[in-house]
């Protein structure tokens, strides 16, 4: 998967003059409102229109070179769409299997020959008849059911006025009919382009999960959008500051939450969301929205229903010798490695990290009983602390998770074998896998008391000395929303003593995660267990902010396509409907998951425990890797914010076996190995920022 990037000068690109051009029009087309309308030619580029505007369009131009010069590593860059005031480019990567184009295309209309570019379509689709033109960067997963829904509506064959590539044309054809419904329809990890100059807007739109990340800035009267962060920050007149809300948020969750990014003008679109960018000003909607609505049926019946789903959405992403599945000790990717095998076979991956919670051994007598191909990949410190600074460049954005790097390392294991990859993420957010979500049984004694009496009981107890069993009665008496920011959480009481004493006082009126979730909290509707609204939490946060970034970005970074079976929208359709009773029974997460597949696996796989992809970095720091871990983050940009005495008590307290810090020390290597790529070594966050405190 490339990428994509644009510019969009909003007063000259939805003024009157940008889209009352002419130009010949075919005798089988029509014209509205008295535009005539540009007619696509694969590869070549058009001229229209007569006005002067090339002193606005080199300007235009000269920040979307800048942006191009920020794409994928090993990507090369290609205009796919211009017109007055809008220039939309694509990186394309050496995986994409493009059909070729015009060597000479890219370089002719970025480099001071504007009156040449005044309209040019080369990806994408143009209908002739309204001017709307699409253009969807990365994979529609349902493009085939998006192709037959158009044919349906329009009684045949798509329009001939209808230009461009398939997903695209079609998705014209519906937009024009239901623009709403259109939307809806999409599925798979993308972005999403349209420009409708007689309505005089655009919009950007995010899949409706997030597995494509999507950023924007608005500068001045312009507006950059962009899949790589660094691209959406290259194209602005003056380096956006970092925000130290982002950072706060991330030492609580290991992530920055959409809509924040580390810089504070640049923005995250959020998953399900549109951008619709107007002359006067641009608003972000939502257009999607994950909701539960579980209905009693029978259990054979909802069984069935899962198996269903879930095998149809494995073969919309399976290709016949060209996929592999990373398998783990779960029984999500051994379910994938089944339903492979009954497809014809192919590889299955794994990383092998020794210690107690190492996934190899399992895996591997998954593989045997199933019959596949298993290529292990063994990992140590040496190599983990080595490649971190490149997948943390890879991922874009600052993941506290280390597993984000052990994906990386285990997805270059398997791009020499494959093109495709197959993951088990998002069962566990919509089918309740997490462990954690057994918790609110647990609890379930505390919960009859009345509100007031809870928070009397919670008062007191916190003021009694530490006893076994203390932490368990303040969580039974601390509400949901205050004690559950999602599936991991770092830093949280002391999410303040971590930074410097001159950095706090910044911080301590910003925003953090505690807040932004409890209001997350709030939105949702009545009627909720706590469960799903603990799985409606991970959606929204944890899914789309770390676990699909990490795989994403990871597979991306090796030209791999990474397929989420799982996730389908399909698949979602069929949980939201499922009652918890049906997702966790008698202590088991995911129940309804493994009874549809029982008959698929070996009976100790069906029952195995979730280990969570794990890095046996607590015992890695305790046995001389702490020392350059630390080392790297005082020689950070990040280290002028952090109270250096304080991340080496913390670092003492885990190597001497007093307490277990290794995800926070972990959480702050990783965002000073961010800081490192994206400020510079040479710079510090008080110099980019540009404040006194900081």
């Amino acid at each position: 998967m490339g990428g994509l990037w644009g510019v969009i000068d909003r007063p000259q690109a939805f003024r009157a003059a940008a889209i009352s051009f002419s130009i010949p029009t075919p005798a089988n087309a029509t014209s509205r409102t008295g535009v005539d309308r540009f007619v696509r030619a694969p590869g070549r580029m058009e001229t229209v229109g007569d006005e002067d505007i090339a002193g606005g369009e080199d300007e235009l131009e000269r920040v979307f070179l800048q942006m191009a010069a920020r794409g994928p590593k090993g990507s090369r860059p290609e205009l796919v769409y211009a017109r007055a005031g809008v220039r939309i480019g694509r990186w394309e990567s050496a995986h994409d299997r493009l059909p070729p184009h015009p060597a000479e295309a890219f370089g002719a209309c970025l480099r001071g020959a504007a009156a040449r570019c005044r309209f040019v379509v080369r990806r994408g689709a143009f209908d002739r008849r309204t001017g709307r033109y699409a253009l969807i960067a990365g994979e529609v997963t349902n493009a085939e059911a998006l192709l037959r829904a158009a044919r349906r509506l329009v009684g045949g064959d798509l329009p001939e006025a209808i230009e461009g590539d398939a997903p695209e044309r079609a998705f014209l054809v519906l937009f024009d009919a239901d623009p709403e419904r259109a939307l809806r329809f999409l599925d798979g990890a993308y972005l999403l382009y349209v420009d409708d100059p007689a309505a005089f807007e655009a919009i950007v739109v995010r899949d409706p999960f997030g597995r494509q990340s999507v950023f924007y800035a608005v500068d001045g009267k312009r507006v950059l959008f962009a899949t790589e962060l660094s691209a959406a920050v290259a194209g602005r007149r003056r380096a956006p500051e970092p925000d130290p809300s982002a950072f706060l948020m991330y030492m609580t969750l290991q992530y920055i939450p959409a809509p924040a990014t580390p810089f504070r003008d640049v923005h995250a679109l959020l998953p399900g969301h549109r951008l619709r960018l107007r002359a006067e000003g641009l608003a972000m909607e939502r257009y999607f929205a994950p909701a539960f609505s579980p209905v009693d049926r029978p259990e054979a019946e909802a069984i069935r229903a899962v198996r269903h789903a879930v095998e149809r959405a494995f073969l919309r992403v399976w290709t016949p010798g060209q996929t592999g599945v990373l398998l783990s000790s779960g029984v999500d990717s051994a379910i994938l490695a089944a339903l492979a095998r009954r497809a014809g076979g192919g590889p299955a991956f794994s990383l092998c990290l020794d210690g107690e919670t190492d996934e190899c051994p399992p895996a591997e007598a998954t593989a045997r009983s199933l019959g596949l191909f298993h290529r292990k990949r063994r990992v140590g410190p040496e190599e983990f602390f080595a490649r971190a600074p490149i997948a943390v460049r890879a991922f874009g954005v600052p993941l506290g998770d280390p597993s984000a790097v052990a994906l990386y390392l285990l997805t270059e294991a398997a791009a020499g074998e494959a093109a495709v990859v197959l993951s088990g993420e998002g069962s566990d957010e919509f089918f309740a896998g997490y462990r954690i979500y057994r918790e609110p049984a647990a609890l379930a004694w505390a919960a009859v008391l009345p509100p007031p009496w809870r928070r009397k009981l919670l008062a007191m107890v916190r003021r009694l000395p530490d006893f076994y069993g203390k932490n368990f009665l303040i969580r039974s008496l601390t509400p949901l929303e205050e004690r559950y920011l999602g599936n991991a959480k770092v830093f949280v009481d002391d999410r303040l003593r971590v930074f410097h004493p001159d950095v706090r006082p910044a911080l301590q009126d910003g925003r953090d995660a505690l807040s932004l979730i409890k209001e997350a909290y709030t939105a949702f509707p009545p009627g909720l267990d706590d469960v799903q609204r603990m799985q409606l939490i991970d959606i929204l946060f944890w899914l789309p902010n770390s676990i699909l970034v990490k795989g994403m970005r990871s597979a991306a970074a090796h030209g791999l396509r990474l397929g989420l079976p799982f996730m389908d929208r399909s698949v979602f359709q069929v949980a939201v409907r499922m009652p918890t009773a049906l997702k966790i029974r008698d202590g088991q997460t995911k129940w309804i998951v493994r009874a549809a597949f029982r008959d698929l696996l070996p009976p100790d796989v069906v029952e195995r425990p979730k280990l969570g992809f794990p890095v046996p970095l607590r015992r890695w720091l305790q046995t001389g890797w702490a020392s350059p871990l630390l080392e790297r983050i005082d020689a950070s940009p990040l280290s002028a914010w952090l109270d250096r005495a304080y991340v080496a008590d913390l670092a003492r307290d885990h190597i001497e076996g007093r307490r277990d810090n290794a995800r926070k020390l972990y959480a702050l290597y990783a965002l000073a190995l961010w800081t490192e790529a994206h400020l510079g070594p040479s710079q510090t966050l008080a110099e980019v920022a540009g404040t006194e405190c900081l």
